[in-house]
């Protein structure tokens, strides 16, 4: 196997997360494999390769005619995800209760004051985000089914990360940010699964509501 050639298309991949999160790819934006090589000053292989990586993930689209653009989510499909998201991972969740120890429970408060200290002190929620995936990686930490925790995270950080990033940020001030956790958190401490599966879909269904009628407003506004 090349292995250099593999890193180069994995670091690729990552390079055109980071345009996308920054805004410098939106969705919608073509993606041109001689653009990218050329600006990269590499090959086109690692570059075919790394927009696989990014189709597969559900970053990237690939049409006839069209070539390969910035994948636009519709209201729909954000509410969609994050309904899947939620399904994902409250049930991931729910079957690890039972593995949770006393130091895990010490270590969600733990990013949970944390976030509270930190809502305090910053403009947007863009400052909380590293907070967000840790509170979310917690929660799945005692999860043994790797393939729901890679899947749960990753359909809400195509949404909030990269596809919706711009609306994700406006979603919530940090206050109604970490107040949304901390009811999540308290939730959590019942260890009642129904309240958990409802707590956690309502959780991820806020902020699909939020993010689609920003999305919705940029549209008309667009249109108009």
């Amino acid at each position: 196997m090349d292995f250099k050639k593999q890193t180069y298309a994995i670091q690729v991949s990552q390079f055109i997360k980071k345009m996308i999160q920054e805004g410098k790819l939106s969705p919608g934006d073509p993606v041109k494999e001689n653009d990218l090589a050329t600006f990269l000053s590499i090959s086109r292989a690692p570059i075919r390769e790394a927009l696989q990586i990014l189709i597969q993930e559900g970053l990237i689209v690939s049409e006839p005619q069209k070539g390969k653009t910035i994948r636009v989510l519709s209201p729909k499909e954000i509410i969609d995800g994050y309904t899947l998201t939620s399904i994902l991972e409250g049930e991931g969740i729910i079957m690890s209760l039972d593995k949770w120890t006393e130091e895990d429970n010490r270590d969600l408060l733990n990013i949970l004051k944390r976030m509270e200290n930190r809502s305090k002190e910053v403009i947007d929620i863009t400052e909380l985000a590293e907070l967000d995936e840790l509170f979310h990686n917690m929660l799945l930490s005692r999860c043994t089914n790797e393939q729901l925790v890679e899947n749960a995270r990753r359909f809400a950080s195509n949404i909030s990360k990269y596809l919706c990033h711009r609306y994700w940020k406006k979603s919530f001030d940090p206050s109604s940010f970490y107040s949304r956790h901390k009811k999540i958190t308290d939730i959590f401490f019942t260890k009642e699964p129904e309240k958990i599966r409802k707590g956690i879909f309502n959780h991820y269904n806020e902020l699909a509501v939020a993010i689609s009628k920003l999305v919705e407003k940029n549209q008309i506004k667009t249109i108009n």
